[in-house]
């Protein structure tokens, strides 16, 4: 309920104020929160990309050696097909059955065919090339159609894989061999090899005739060669077999190299791209010779440095995309494309994240928190600030009315008692005769009296409040005063149809007091209670003691130019007097003034009485407060310093 003086002081918060610093702890937590998460996706990406390029590191090292061999192999087997072309060349010439040498050459070669073109790269039909050739293009000389080619397999007995027809004789290395004495021209080929230049054939090889260049024969195979014939004018074009080729490639290391790559744990695709960003060599082998339209890829091969990025696989993965150019001999032949799985440090990620979320909202609560207590006990010290100046305020106007009440007190005590003396001398000598006019009379003049009395009862409680108080201090139980006041007040609340109940919890607890003057306060206070209940009700007095203590003055201040009860500032027990009334209560506005001089709500009061109980009560160095609204009735509480046993 409602209290006033020395009741808790009443503050409100700064509530834009403190808005406004919540406020700015969510918007700085967040931005810490956003920094953070940033930096954490950073530094794992930065993790992916460090391993990214150990893999590729280790990759490209591995993959130098089995690079050089593969250049070595394909030059090989370019050589190869050369001697095949020449081989077919000779017999061309000098065998009537050379259709069917070459179809025994593809098939035991396991090429993919063999052509033979007129000048603008059209093949020659078998008809056409006897024409060509005339009857007698067998010289005498020219051997017959050996059961086996010289340096070829026979069926049957071909080796297993390309190395093993690598390491096969070639043909002319027998003695019986025939030997080619024509000028073999310049050799054309197509297709990737890792030791020869890249780009259009047309254009690497110019001798190459300009019809040929036009019809562009060698599309659509993966790799062969083509020489200028010497039996005939055209050009012998050899292709090899894709499928066996990549096979080849298989067997000579860098796919199995990247396929084993592929399957390290966390690796989602391995790629090398050449210049074109055609895909030389994958982990997904439905990949190898695909060529990449993508902007980044070309990109990292324009920029010649290491490129990072998040992206999605087609089905669905997320993986960090790590690519880094690839070097021969100090030279960019390619690229190698590393997509690493994000799944363990996205948990981690998660993990991470959470934890920064819970750390900042964590920080958030303790700095809401942390701003709402300081934000509270600064306005609660604003409001004991307030408090007290107001109390000075009250105190400064309490001094002013005192000594105004002094000055006016002793002009109005003079008067007074000049009246007083006249009306004792016209009660005596002037009193008529007559017996009725005497009765009425003397009735006048005793209410004359009585009232020049009020007035000089009023005179004095002003100047009891102007002037310093002088105590004659003993140590008595309270218990024993307030009984004694209790029982004189009885007959005057049975009157009024009051109960009186009490409840006193003293015991032998002492106060340092004035008998007399704290007997008056507590009577005013009594008296208060009383008249606020006209049409009776119930009058509790409930008295105990405070074991948890209160702060005292320092000893030996003064308070208004007045001496108080010499105390110690520290926290001493108290006791605590209760006075409770069952009237209409006080309303809210009114609390604050209640101990004010001439502040009075009741028809005839002066308002001096509750004022002098405080005065008395702080002069004990006490204090007294009043709490209640309307319709609850009042409750005044004294609390009061008890002497400390020895």
């Amino acid at each position: 309920m409602p209290s006033s003086e020395h009741r808790p002081a009443r503050f409100t918060l700064a509530w834009p104020a403190l808005l406004a610093t919540v406020l700015l702890l969510i918007i700085l937590l967040g931005a810490y929160t956003l920094i953070e998460s940033r930096r954490l996706q950073r530094e794992l990406g930065r993790e992916l990309e460090d391993r990214a390029v150990a893999l590729i590191d280790i990759l490209e090292a591995s993959s130098k050696n089995a690079i050089a061999s593969n250049a070595l192999l394909e030059e090989a087997v370019a050589q190869r097909l050369l001697d095949n072309a020449r081989f077919i060349d000779f017999f061309v010439a000098r065998s009537p059955r050379a259709q069917e040498l070459i179809r025994r050459v593809v098939t035991e070669n396991r090429l993919a065919k063999a052509e033979l073109l007129d000048p603008e790269g059209h093949p020659i039909p078998p008809s056409r090339l006897e024409a060509s050739l005339g009857p007698g293009h067998r010289g005498p000389g020219a051997p017959e159609m050996p059961a086996q080619p010289p340096g070829f397999p026979f069926p049957g007995q071909q080796p297993r894989t390309m190395m093993g027809w690598m390491m096969s004789p070639r043909a002319g290395s027998e003695p019986h061999a025939p030997e080619d004495r024509r000028t073999p021209g310049v050799p054309f080929m197509w297709g990737h090899r890792w030791g020869a230049e890249r780009g259009d054939p047309a254009s690497l090889f110019p001798s190459l005739p300009t019809h040929a260049r036009i019809r562009r024969f060698w599309e659509g195979s993966a790799f062969g060669v083509a020489i200028p014939a010497q039996s005939f004018t055209g050009i012998i074009a050899i292709h090899a077999d894709a499928e066996y080729l990549l096979n080849f490639r298989k067997e000579i290391g860098v796919q199995r190299l990247i396929e084993d790559l592929g399957r390290q744990s966390g690796v989602a695709a391995v790629a090398l791209l050449d210049r074109d960003l055609s895909v030389l060599a994958s982990s997904d082998a439905a990949a190898v010779s695909r060529r990449e339209d993508d902007p980044f890829l070309r990109e990292a091969w324009q920029a010649r440095t290491l490129k990072g990025r998040r992206r999605t696989l087609p089905d669905g993965r997320d993986v960090y995309e790590v690519v880094k150019p690839f070097a021969l001999d100090a030279k960019q032949v390619g690229l190698v494309r590393l997509d690493l799985g994000t799944e363990g440090l996205s948990g981690v990620s998660r993990q991470a994240q959470r934890g920064i979320l819970f750390y900042s909202l964590g920080l958030l609560f303790v700095g809401i928190g942390g701003a709402v207590a300081i934000f509270w006990i600064q306005a609660r010290h604003l409001a004991e600030r307030r408090a007290l100046e107001a109390a000075m305020a009250r105190e400064q106007r309490l001094s002013a009315v005192g000594n105004l009440a002094a000055g006016v007190a002793h002009e109005i005590r003079n008067p007074l008692n000049a009246i007083s003396i006249g009306l004792q001398r016209l009660r005596k000598e002037f009193a008529p005769s007559e017996f009725e006019s005497r009765d009425e009379y003397l009735r006048f003049t005793e209410i004359m009296r009585a009232e020049v009395g009020r007035l000089n009862t009023i005179v004095d409680r002003f100047l009891a409040l102007a002037r310093p108080s002088r105590f004659t201090l003993t140590e008595e139980p309270l218990a024993t005063v307030l009984e004694e006041l209790l029982a004189l007040l009885s007959s005057q609340a049975t009157a009024q149809k009051i109960q009186v109940v009490t409840d006193l919890a003293l015991g032998e607890a002492k106060v340092r007091m004035d008998r007399q003057q704290l007997t008056h306060a507590f009577m005013n206070v009594f008296l208060n209670a009383i008249q606020a209940m006209p049409d009776g009700g119930t009058l509790t007095a409930r008295a105990y003691q405070d074991s948890g203590g209160r702060r005292q003055k320092a000893e030996g201040s003064e308070t208004r130019g007045r001496s108080v009860l010499p105390t110690a500032d520290r926290l001493l027990p108290s006791v605590v007097i209760e006075v409770e009334d069952t009237g209409p209560g006080i309303p809210p506005e009114h609390l604050d003034r209640i101990f004010e001089p001439y502040f009075t709500t009741k028809e005839g009061g002066t308002g001096l009485g509750l004022a002098l109980a405080h005065k008395i009560i702080q002069d004990h160095d006490g204090s007294i407060r009043v709490e209640g609204g309307v319709g609850e009735g009042a409750t005044f509480v004294v609390t009061l310093p008890v002497v400390e046993k020895a």
